[in-house]
């Protein structure tokens, strides 16, 4: 049986039950595979939302991984997602080693909703490295503090800055790009709009604070910072992301184009103010 540390008790009910499920199957199938587990994203932000967020996981390895290895996380986590449809899990393996060498990005191993994404780079100067020191949730193994994640909030802010100007400005181009499944995307699917104006908000939120927010707290930031002529789309979005009804807009082309000048108001609001940095 595994031994769950007491901040384990603290997790809701249903994310309790697949993090179980995932810790059991690895200490079946995989001995002395686990040195530490911790949960990240929203869960640990408190802001946990049944059928919008994810179960973001951190795992700590004792060693390198084998192909067998490799195969049998591949079935543990194909088992969990046929058993717990409903809920994503997705996450990093990466090895002690790499966390206690001197690199700037550790190869890992990444999994998401069942699926094996091979192997990619975690940045130790990441926004989520910094939410995994700050706000981790230690489940098994050693408690966060001990990992002694240092992040260097310069290259930090560089690197998001590069992210809004290249991951965020091409979104807002393909989606007003017709015809394009981006395009059509803003008019029909609630998600596309929380993500566009709730995600460049989280930037928002920590080049102004230096710090994490989870999408609903950086919204409430922004209506308190922004004008009120972007309080209409805030909140829409805020709703949406709570899954409340009804909508504030009678036109879904009007909060299409309300979200993308927001989104372009953001972008140079950022820019503006991080310009000498």
């Amino acid at each position: 049986m595994c031994e769950f540390r007491k901040e384990f008790s603290d997790i809701p009910p249903n994310v309790k039950r697949v993090v179980h499920e995932h810790l059991e199957l690895i200490d079946l199938r995989l001995k002395g595979f686990l040195d530490s587990y911790y949960l990240t994203g929203s869960i640990s932000m408190n802001a946990f939302t049944p059928g919008q967020s994810d179960i973001d996981f951190f795992a700590v390895i004792n060693r390198e991984a084998t192909k067998d290895e490799i195969i049998s996380l591949k079935e543990i986590h194909a088992s969990i997602h046929t058993q717990y449809s409903d809920l994503v899990l997705d996450g990093f393996y990466v090895q002690k080693a790499e966390i206690e060498s001197n690199e700037d990005e550790w190869n890992c191993l990444r999994f998401n909703d069942g699926e094996f994404h091979g192997e990619v780079k975690y940045g130790r100067h990441s926004i989520d490295a910094y939410q995994l020191a700050e706000y981790g949730v230690s489940i098994k193994g050693r408690n966060v503090s001990e990992l002694c994640i240092s992040v260097d909030w310069d290259i930090l802010l560089a690197r998001m800055k590069n992210n809004l100007n290249t991951y965020w400005v091409n979104w807002m181009k393909r989606s007003k790009t017709f015809p394009s499944a981006s395009y059509f995307g803003l008019f029909f699917s609630v998600k596309e709009v929380e993500w566009g104006v709730l995600g460049v908000t989280r930037l928002f939120y920590t080049f102004k604070e230096k710090d994490i927010a989870s999408k609903a707290e950086a919204g409430d930031y922004a209506l308190k910072s922004v004008p009120k002529r972007w309080h209409k789309i805030l909140h829409e979005s805020l709703r949406l992301r709570k899954g409340i009804k009804p909508s504030y807009y009678r036109s879904v082309f009007q909060r299409r184009t309300d979200a993308l000048e927001f989104m372009e108001y953001m972008i140079q609001e950022i820019n503006k103010f991080t310009k000498d940095r």
